[in-house]
């Protein structure tokens, strides 16, 4: 059985997303996402179409300086 894919998008929300590439397997979307946030600090998220929302959150660009990711739903 193949792995889910997942999309992973730049932005905060939907509103402002754009969408950067489609990974298979939600832990390496998570990881792929971080790898991102590493080489250009930002807001992403991971898209999962199968259950038609955000499934995973990081943001760099917190006030205090630290990174947050958040499992969502």
């Amino acid at each position: 059985m193949d792995a889910p894919k997942f999309d992973i998008f730049s932005g905060r929300d939907y509103r402002d997303a754009v969408w950067i590439e489609a990974v298979d397997g939600l832990g390496a979307a998570n990881d792929r996402m971080k790898q991102l946030a590493a080489q250009r600090p930002g807001a992403y998220f991971v898209f999962s179409t199968a259950q038609g929302m955000a499934v995973a959150r990081l943001d760099t660009n917190e006030p205090d300086g630290s990174a947050t990711n958040e499992a969502v739903g």
